[in-house]
This record gives structure tokens, sequence and C-alpha cells, in this order.
């Protein structure tokens, strides 16, 4: 059989019409910086992470972590576990949950202060991207120990692995190139004492440390504390120019206030 010229022409087009079909029905991978411009993106990232019997059951946008002050710029996830009901010593039953918050990630905020043993706890930080961070809420008794860890999985997040309350670690390499790089200061000049430094881990760019401030330092006005956390947060920047984030952890006799300061 011969095909004509226009024979020709007409099946072409129908090969790229059916070609420009299949492309956009294609739908394309979901990036961090679309999960950040839709709120739905968002949820569906969440959704799929979740164990059996867990739902999500609230969302919302430009909220602020529960516990935190900062900008109102982020979106808001809830999930709970709706197949495990516990019973609170103050006589109401609840479900476990996790409640997430997804902020830019130039965000900058701090905790409140906050009791060691505290009835209400405020949200900790989750991990961070180039394109945002994320901090979660959760109650006690969860079901879903490894929560965090998958949630930080499915929305592509580095962890910065914080020591809890009651047993803090210091990665000994990471203190000792800090020491280091502080004695390297002009005129020995610095915030920073290294012996209190009792928490420190690192991820990349991203850098935890909590730290013990004097007894002199916490009966100072709250204008002085400030300047002194932004001091110790300058020095860490200027000893460690691959850290672009840190999450600082400032510890008092009875209290601990944790604070997402940036490079810039």
């Amino acid at each position: 059989m011969v095909l004509t010229k226009s024979a020709v022409v007409t099946a072409t087009a129908v090969i790229l019409a059916v070609s420009a079909t299949c492309l956009l029905a294609e739908e394309p991978p979901v990036s961090q910086d679309d999960i950040f411009s839709d709120l739905s993106a968002f949820v569906e990232k969440v959704e799929g992470a979740l164990p059996a019997g867990w739902h999500v059951v609230e969302t919302d946008t430009g909220g602020t972590p529960i516990g935190w002050t900062g900008e109102s710029a982020g979106f808001y996830v809830m999930v709970e576990d709706t197949a495990t009901r516990f019973f609170h010593p103050k006589g109401f039953h609840y479900f476990s949950f996790y409640r997430l918050w997804l902020m830019p990630s130039d965000w900058e905020g701090e905790m409140r202060r906050t009791p060691y043993v505290s009835d209400s706890s405020p949200a900790y930080l989750l991990g961070v991207s180039d394109s945002f961070l994320a901090l979660y809420h959760s109650a006690g008794g969860n079901v879903w120990e490894d929560g965090p860890g998958e949630l930080c999985e499915a929305l592509e997040l580095d962890r910065i692995c914080y020591t809890d309350l009651t047993r803090r670690t210091v990665d000994l390499e990471i203190e000792e190139k800090l020491k280091q790089k502080l004695d390297e200061l002009p005129d020995a000049s610095t915030s920073i004492s290294p012996r209190r430094i009792i928490g420190l881990t690192g991820d990349g760019a991203n850098l935890y440390i909590e730290y013990l401030f004097s007894p002199d330092d916490e009966r100072t006005p709250g204008e002085q504390l400030a300047a002194l956390t932004d001091a110790l947060a300058g020095d860490v920047f200027l000893s460690l120019p691959e850290i672009e984030s840190l999450y600082l952890r400032r510890c008092t006799a009875d209290t601990y206030t944790d604070t997402i300061v940036h490079r810039n």
C-alpha cells in the first residue's frame, strides 16, 4: 500500500495529538515547593504515611505551631488514631494524635518557656529541607512511635535528632570542631562556653545545641536574654560556615525554650 502525502500528514497529526493527550494525562511528581504551595498536596503526603486506623481530622492554613511565637505563615494538619482510645486521669478520653505544621524554610520563632515537668507540651521540630521546615505535637501514650521518622521520610525532611530532656547527648566530633573554631575567633571573644553545651547534634547544614544559661542570665530582662541568644547564634554561624539553620534549646534551672534561627 502506498500512502499519499496528505495521508502521511494526517497520520502524523494523529500521532502528535495522541502523544500530547498522554503527556497531559501524566501527573507530574509533587515537588517540595508544590507541597508548600498547596495544602492538599501536603495532606496527601501525610496521608500516604499513615498506618491503618489513622485519619486526617483537621487541616488549616496560616497557623503558628502550638506553644510558639512567630509569623503565622504555615500549613497545619492533625491526624488521629481512631482505633485506640485512652483515658486521661483528669476524667476524659482521647485518641492518640500528631499535629503537624509546615512552615517556610526561613521561618523563625521561639517556644514559650516550658517547665521540665509540664501537663502541656509545645510543638517540637520534626525536620527541615531546603524548601521548608516542620514542627509536630503529639499526645502521650502514642501508639505510633515511629511516626516522626516516617513522616520525615514522607515529606523528604532531614531530621535534627535533638536529645530528650532527661538523657542529653553530645556529638564529640562536632563539639571538637566547634571548640577549635571558637578558639580561632578574633581576640577569643565569644559568647559560648563549651562547658555549658549539654546537647549537640547536627545533620548537614542544620545544627542542634542545648545550652545551659547561668542563674544570672536567667534573672536578666527578656531583651537582654534575647541579646545573649543572638550573640550565641552569631558565634555558631561565624565558627561553622557550613551551618545555615540553628535549633537552639535554651535551658535554665527549671525551664527550657527552643528557638529556630537562620544565618540570614
